[in-house]
C-alpha cells in the first residue's frame, strides 16, 4: 500500500505540489492524470525517494519512504526517460537488476522479452524511445516488486503494445497484490488501465475516486469528457480565436 499524506514540494519560489494526500491499495492500478507540468513526475519521484518533500510523508506498506535506513528493493519506477547503464543491452540490465531485487524472475524476464519482441543482445542506445520504454517496463515486471510507478509509459508505444501494457498492469497488480501508479495525460488510456483515478491541477489533487464511481457519478461520459469538465481546456474556449 502507498500512503501519501500532506505532500508539498517547492523548487525555489515555484510550488510544484501542495498538500497532496492519496492512498493506493494493494492490488490497485491508480491512474494519475494531469497536463504536462502539473506535478505528476515530481510526485512519483517523491514516492520513489528521489526527491524529499518540503512537507508531508510517504509510507510504503507502513514504512516511511524517506527514512535513509529503508531499502528501496521493493519499489521500481519506470521514468519518462528511462535510465540504462552505458553500452547496456537488455541482458546487462538483467544482470544489474537481478543483483539488486531479491524477487527478480528470469522466467518473467524471458516471457516479457518475447511479448515485447526485443532483442536481448542489442544495444539499448540503438533502441527507439518506445523500445526503451518497453524495456524499462518489462524489467519492472521482472523485479517482482510490490510497488511500481510508471511515468507516461504509454508514450511512444503503438496501439498493440499499449493494449498489452494495460492487460499486464491489471494482471500484475491483481495477481501479486501490487500497488501500481500510472501517470498519463491520456485519459483514454487510463480509462481502460486504471481502477482508481487521481487528477492533479494547479499543484493540488482535485479529484480522487474509483473509475467505477466516476462513471456512476457521470453516466454516459468518458473520462476525457469528465476531465475537461473539471477544468481542462474546453472546445468552446477557442471560439473566436481566429476572428
Amino acid at each position: 500500500m502507498i500512503e501519501v499524506a500532506g505532500i508539498s514540494k517547492r523548487f525555489g519560489s515555484f510550488t510544484a505540489l501542495e498538500d497532496i494526500t492519496l492512498r493506493v491499495e494493494d492490488g490497485m492500478v491508480y491512474g494519475l492524470v494531469g497536463y504536462n507540468g502539473a506535478g505528476k513526475t515530481t510526485l512519483l519521484k517523491i514516492i520513489a525517494g528521489v526527491y524529499k518533500p518540503d512537507a508531508g510523508t510517504v509510507h510504503i506498506d507502513g514504512t516511511p519512504m524517506h527514512d535513509d535506513r529503508v531499502s528501496h528493493d521493493s519499489l521500481f519506477i519506470v521514468a519518462d526517460e528511462p535510465y540504462f547503464l552505458p553500452q547496456a543491452t537488455p541482458e546487462t540490465m538483467r544482470s544489474f537488476y537481478r543483483g539488486y531485487y531479491p524477487q527478480w524472475s528470469d522466467d518473467v524476464y524471458e516471457r516479457m522479452l518475447a511479448l515485447f519482441n526485443l532483442d536481448p543482445t542489442a544495444k539499448v542506445a540503438g533502441f527507439s524511445k518506445g523500445m526503451q520504454r518497453q524495456l524499462g517496463i518489462l524489467l519492472g515486471f521482472a523485479t517482482g516488486v510490490k510497488t511500481m510507478l510508471l511515468d507516461e509509459s504509454f508514450d511512444g508505444l503503438d496501439l498493440g503494445k499499449r493494449n498489452l501494457l494495460k492487460r499486464l498492469l491489471k494482471t500484475y497488480a491483481h495477481e501479486k497484490g501490487a500497488s501500481v501508479i500510472l501517470s498519463s495525460h491520456n485519459l483514454r488510456e487510463l480509462e481502460d488501465a486504471a481502477d482508481h483515478l487521481g487528477m492533479i491541477k494547479g499543484c493540488r489533487l482535485t479529484f480522487d475516486d474509483s473509475v467505477a464511481a466516476v462513471h456512476e457519478q457521470y453516466p454516459g461520459s468518458s473520462l476525457e469528457e469528465i476531465f475537461l469538465s473539471e477544468g481542462g481546456n474546453r472546445v468552446e474556449d477557442i471560439d473566436g480565436v481566429f476572428a
